[in-house]
């Protein structure tokens, strides 16, 4: 006899994460009380093998997955293929989930019918004993009433949704743009640009189930540049590879051309011209007919009514945006070296 699958497989990519990861296991386990929850740890070549360390720590995922290293992206896809699960999240090994995430996502699936559901955010930082944890709760995100506005408006921390499996692994295998390196300071955003344009059903849970995690150690988000190249990568491929085709498909391209527009109105003035321009051209190819109070409040829509949004922007970002020597992060030729990777615009 065939035994059911799990109601839900937690993937969660790891690399030299240390004991930060005890946080993570823990969660998951208080949340997986009265379900029956697959846990893969995907080991992205770290140097002590994560296997020591979690048993070390006292718990036992279902599966530990050890690869050579290839980025958070290809660790989430490697997780996707040996998930068995009903239904998957992608976990970081430094954030955690409330005790009631899992049971009141799958219920609200499964009583909508729908692919997708996603829960508000938190914020805590990881130190000290878990039962003393500090939950600070963040503003509640928008309801998305189109998979288009959810994967591209909305787009959560990538441990808020929780896919159905067979609907995810149809986004990887069907993909517009293949998975790439570039992409792997922002490995959610590939998931959501090739899901982007399909239809897909989504509901919200309100409540701050999705917790963010901070800590000492290094996090991606601390290089906005590195974080703004990957986007870039990201958001220039699906530029090329998006159908047109569909109403999901052309609402999910504009919004896309939004989202670069606002991007590169909150750049410093004095921010690389390169990159500015390439995120200037995403706007005009995947928006070439914007209304002005997509862009932009009351000021910026008088000013763009006389002299376009493009020189309204520049305008504004001369006045209101501070210099980049104020908030850069990394020096001009790192930031040329990942500029460069990129294939032509």
């Amino acid at each position: 006899m065939t035994s059911a699958p799990p109601d839900l497989s937690v993937i969660i990519p790891v690399y030299n994460r240390g004991e930060l990861i005890r946080y993570t296991l823990e969660s998951v386990r208080r949340a997986s009380v009265g379900l029956s929850v697959e846990v893969i740890v995907v080991d992205d070549g770290s140097t002590t093998p994560a296997a020591e360390s979690i048993a070390s720590l006292g718990y036992r995922p279902e599966k530990i997955i050890r690869q050579e290293n290839q980025g958070l992206l290809f660790a989430r896809l490697t997780g996707l293929k040996h998930a068995t699960g009903a239904h998957v999240l992608f976990l970081d090994s430094d954030d955690i989930v409330s005790v009631e995430k899992f049971r009141l996502q799958l219920d609200a699936m499964r009583a909508t019918g729908s692919e997708i559901s996603y829960s508000d955010h938190a914020h805590t930082t990881l130190q000290g004993d878990y039962d003393a944890l500090s939950i600070s709760r963040l503003g509640p995100l928008m309801d998305a009433t189109t998979a288009a506005e959810f994967f591209i408006v909305v787009q959560p921390a990538p441990h808020s949704p929780i896919f159905r499996t067979d609907y995810i692994r149809h986004i990887v295998e069907t993909a517009f743009f293949p998975p790439s390196p570039l992409y792997n300071a922002v490995a959610e955003i590939w998931f959501y640009q090739n899901a982007a344009p399909r239809p897909g059903r989504v509901v919200r849970v309100p409540g701050p189930h999705t917790i963010i995690g901070a800590h000492p150690g290094a996090r991606l988000t601390n290089n906005w540049e590195r974080l703004g190249v990957a986007s870039l990568a990201s958001m220039e491929a699906f530029a090329r590879g998006c159908p047109t085709d569909t109403p999901e498909a052309r609402l999910a391209r504009e919004l896309l051309g939004r989202i670069a527009f606002l991007s590169w109105r909150k750049l410093p003035p004095d921010f690389s011209p390169e990159f500015q321009a390439r995120e200037l051209s995403l706007f005009r190819k995947l928006l070439p007919h914007p209304k002005l109070s997509d862009l932009g409040g009351r000021g910026f829509q008088l000013i763009a009514s006389v002299l376009g949004p493009v020189n309204a922007a520049r305008l504004l970002k001369r006045h209101q945006n501070t210099p980049y020597e104020t908030n850069r992060t990394m020096d001009d030729a790192a930031f040329q070296r990942l500029l460069a990777a990129l294939p032509p615009p």
